[in-house]
């Protein structure tokens, strides 16, 4: 009996839905502060978490393909 082991496969899924849920959370970030919605700091310190989170993710993702 052969049994098939896509683990690896469910794994990249889940990091390219989080990498696309990222990117919709920046985009929006974006818009509302080009609608004056949210202030130059806060917008620049949501930011700065965004690309420590974008790059922890990148470096999961290398990883995995490794």
């Amino acid at each position: 009996m052969i049994i098939k082991n896509n683990f690896n496969l469910q794994k990249e899924d889940y990091l390219k839905k989080e990498k696309e849920g990222l990117d919709k959370a920046i985009n929006k970030l974006d818009e509302r502060f080009k609608n004056d919605a949210v202030s130059r700091e806060k917008f620049l310190k949501q930011n700065e978490v965004f690309a420590k989170r974008q790059a922890d993710l990148k470096k999961r993702i290398d990883n995995l393909n490794r």
